[in-house]
């Protein structure tokens, strides 16, 4: 498997991707009838969540098929409830435990953007500086991007992704300067759009100047700093250790291990750490903590802030939420709540990541299946931990579409040639999405009453870069150019 194609499905699963998480309204009391959280003491926090998630999380597993998680909530500086659940494997059986390892997929991202802002620290590399400065032999305008702008998704760069490929961890660099100005779909800087791509190039980067394989730039960079010691990119460092073993339904509809396991060294950056629950939380805590963990300065209270600090808005959310990116982390208000999050699917793993700093709170959710996203487990975990606030927005109401408006809309709109290509026609009054690869090939379009437009179960906006004169079809978390 190495690429999806770009229809219904495959936006569902880029939406998730992205870090857009579909996040429930959740009222002031949690859904067991628990009084507010404003009245939950912090050191009844462990029982109450235990409490909770042993009841919710076995009944999530059945419902989505996963056959097994590893969740860990921190509190401050600590973390006050770590628990297994479900089977490593179905043919083994073997219980999982919060010290097992697990594939992130793009929760990595937020990792290798600490690698890459301490490695700045060190001065080995410079975020504004063009990427050729640190490492030579790139196509020219490859070379002129910065790893700011790949780091927040603004590089200009197209959609990439690969579960299948190279061993050889000199491949990164190999993958990197094989590319052509072709990849770039649009100017670097003019829109937000969301590049696994990007995120090799970073990792190359980091590797080249700080005279490591990106593996041993994380290592030295983020892991052993954090005392993250089961944390790895090498699957053969991390089947040393209990490692949980990726399930997917495939065409057959039933749940297995997946065979061959999926690795693909040029993506690594991206989307492979395997790490634990346990040591997830502990990276958690250096973020809730600027950089101190067990008392000790982990990483750089510069970046950590840095990390945290938004970057670029997010088109596409409903206004309300005052979307946006920070580095490897999705930025949002969610019942009045600012909260970084950010999801991760792969071939046989999911993941599920949420940091709430104005209430020292984190939540780190991993699972064993392709998609294995436990939303409700994540959602029932913020509302208990997190002061009951309904700042839910009353939905938006379609509104019409105006001959004139959909003329406008009107156009092919393109990110990854042959991949993710769609386009918007305006027949008999009426605005139709077309995509061929999709098992509904015409969808027609209607506009809400926020800005925004919905066709079928999606929902996208068109937006104007900064340069006016591109407009794109931003869907999914990726930008679609207006040819």
């Amino acid at each position: 498997m190495n690429r999806r194609r770009f229809g219904w499905a495959a936006l569902v699963i880029l939406t998730t991707i992205a870090g857009v998480l579909t996040v429930a309204r959740v009222a002031a009391q949690t859904r067991d009838g628990n009084a507010s959280p404003r009245s939950i003491p912090r050191s009844d926090i462990p029982v109450r969540i235990a409490a909770l998630l042993d009841s919710i999380v076995p009944a999530e597993l059945t419902a989505t098929g996963t056959p097994g998680a590893a969740i860990a909530i921190v509190v401050g500086d600590q973390i006050v409830y770590a628990k297994g659940f479900g089977v490593a494997s179905l043919e083994t059986g073997l219980p999982v435990t919060p010290d097992m390892l697990f594939r992130i997929a793009s929760t990595t991202k937020m990792l290798t953007s600490a690698a890459v802002l301490a490695a700045s620290a060190q001065g080995f590399v410079a975020l504004d500086s063009p990427a050729a400065a640190a490492l030579p032999g790139l196509a020219p305008s490859i070379g002129r991007l910065t790893l700011r702008d790949l780091l927040r998704h603004r590089a200009g760069l197209r959609e990439g992704s690969s579960y299948y490929g190279p061993h050889d961890e000199s491949a990164l660099l190999e993958f990197v300067r094989s590319w052509s100005d072709t990849l770039l779909f649009t100017e670097p800087g003019d829109v937000y759009s969301y590049s696994n791509l990007g995120y090799s190039l970073a990792g190359a980067v980091l590797a080249r100047a700080s005279r490591r394989t990106y593996a041993e730039a994380m290592r030295d960079l983020v892991f052993v700093p954090l005392g993250m010691h089961r944390s790895t990119l090498r699957p053969a460092e991390a089947m040393t250790f209990p490692l949980a073993q990726g399930h997917d339904s495939g065409d057959s509809g039933r749940v297995a291990v997946v065979r061959p396991f999926s690795n693909d060294v040029r993506y690594w950056p991206a989307g492979s750490v395997f790490t634990s629950a346990n040591d997830f939380a502990r990276f958690l805590i250096a973020l809730l903590n600027h950089g101190q963990l067990g008392g000790i300065q982990a990483l750089p209270r510069n970046v950590v802030d840095t990390l945290l600090a938004q970057q670029t808005d997010v088109p596409g959310y409903p206004p309300s939420e005052r979307a946006g990116y920070a580095f490897g982390l999705v930025v949002r208000e969610l019942r009045g709540v600012r909260m970084y999050q950010h999801g991760g699917t792969r071939i046989g793993f999911g993941s599920l990541v949420r940091l709430i700093p104005d209430h020292d709170i984190g939540i780190v959710i991993l699972a064993n299946r392709t998609n294995g996203l436990l939303l409700n487990t994540l959602e029932r975990a913020t509302a208990l931990l997190v002061p009951g606030q309904d700042s839910s927005q009353p939905p938006p109401v379609a509104e019409p579409l105006s001959v004139a408006d959909a003329r406008a809309a009107a156009g092919h709109y393109v990110n990854t040639p042959g991949e993710m290509e769609l386009e918007l026609v305006a027949k008999d009054g009426t605005l139709i999405l077309r995509n061929p690869q999709s098992r509904h090939p015409e969808v027609t379009v209607t506009k809400t009453s926020d800005g925004r437009y919905r066709a079928g179960n999606q929902t996208f906006a068109l937006v104007s870069g900064k340069r006016e004169r591109n407009r794109y079809l931003f869907i999914a978390g990726h930008a679609l150019r207006k040819r």
